[in-house]
């Protein structure tokens, strides 16, 4: 066999080998000590429709009700329990293709930013649970948008008349009330006495977090998150299983045009040999 040929079935064979490696060549592989309210059994709540009937049970229990900014928190609660603070990425056997543009360019390709791929782990970063908490919002008809800051990524609810703030990865400590009050959201002193766990334990955590002067910008009511993102990654997710498939089809392409080169070459010699005759 020739040399082009072969390395095309190497390459073949690597594509549909990585459709079987359980290895994420994007997060970080380091122990984590978690140092915040994290519940492993809510690790079952593993898509979006499991978590959102576990709010709606939790919210039955306490007589919560939906629509309410009390039901907006308690969906923040349940989300802030249900991951801790790391990135998440698709592993190669989810999605090779992102993963491996991802660890080539450091750009997030393989960034889970839908619900129901964040929700497969228990860990995500602020963008992330954010974003899940945005989408079990939606579901019940509650518009949301994301805030974004210069080190930090939350989220607000519409509810009640107001716009209302959640930070469900560093959630600081504010009172129902205050969560509509936008006054505390520019003020540093405010922001350091409800973020102050952590304001104590990083005397510049509000200054990069939100900067100085504060900077705050928000995004477009109901916006798809990642858009772009998620258009790669509902092309490549299925891309990535039949990759393999395109080199063999270049081997016999390959093949086939070797196949005719050789027919005419024979043809050619026949038809001098009658001449000559």
């Amino acid at each position: 066999m020739r040399p082009l040929p072969l390395v095309l079935i190497c390459i073949s064979i690597l594509f549909f080998s990585l459709n079987f490696i359980n290895y994420n060549i994007n997060e970080k592989h380091s122990k984590i000590v978690i140092k915040e309210k994290f519940d492993p059994q809510l690790k079952r709540l593993n898509t979006l429709d499991k978590l959102v009937n576990y709010v709606d049970s939790s919210c039955e229990v306490k007589r919560i009700s939906q629509g309410t900014l009390a039901y907006a928190i308690e969906a923040k609660n349940i989300v802030s329990l249900r991951f801790y603070h790391k990135y998440s990425a698709f592993n190669l056997n989810e999605n090779w293709i992102a993963a491996v543009l991802e660890k080539c360019s450091w750009m997030y390709f393989s960034s889970r930013v839908r619900a129901d791929d964040i929700l497969m782990k228990p860990y995500g970063f602020c963008s992330q649970q954010a974003a899940v908490l945005i989408e079990l919002l939606q579901s019940k008809n509650l518009d949301c948008r994301a805030v974004l800051l210069p080190h930090h990524y939350v989220m607000q609810c519409y509810v009640e008349g107001k716009w209302n703030y959640f930070d469900p990865n560093i959630e600081p400590e504010i009172f129902p009330g205050q969560r509509s009050n936008e006054k505390w959201l520019f003020s540093h002193d405010s922001l350091a006495i409800a973020y102050r766990k952590r304001y104590t334990a990083d005397s510049n955590f509000i200054n990069n977090t939100f900067g100085k002067p504060i900077k705050i910008e928000y995004g477009e009511t109901n916006a798809v998150l990642a858009r772009n993102t998620q258009i790669f990654q509902k092309i490549t997710k299925p891309l990535s299983k039949i990759a393999f498939l395109f080199p063999l089809v270049l081997v016999l392409v390959l093949q086939r045009k070797n196949t005719k080169m050789k027919s005419r070459v024979f043809v050619m010699i026949d038809d001098q040999q009658q001449h000559v005759a």
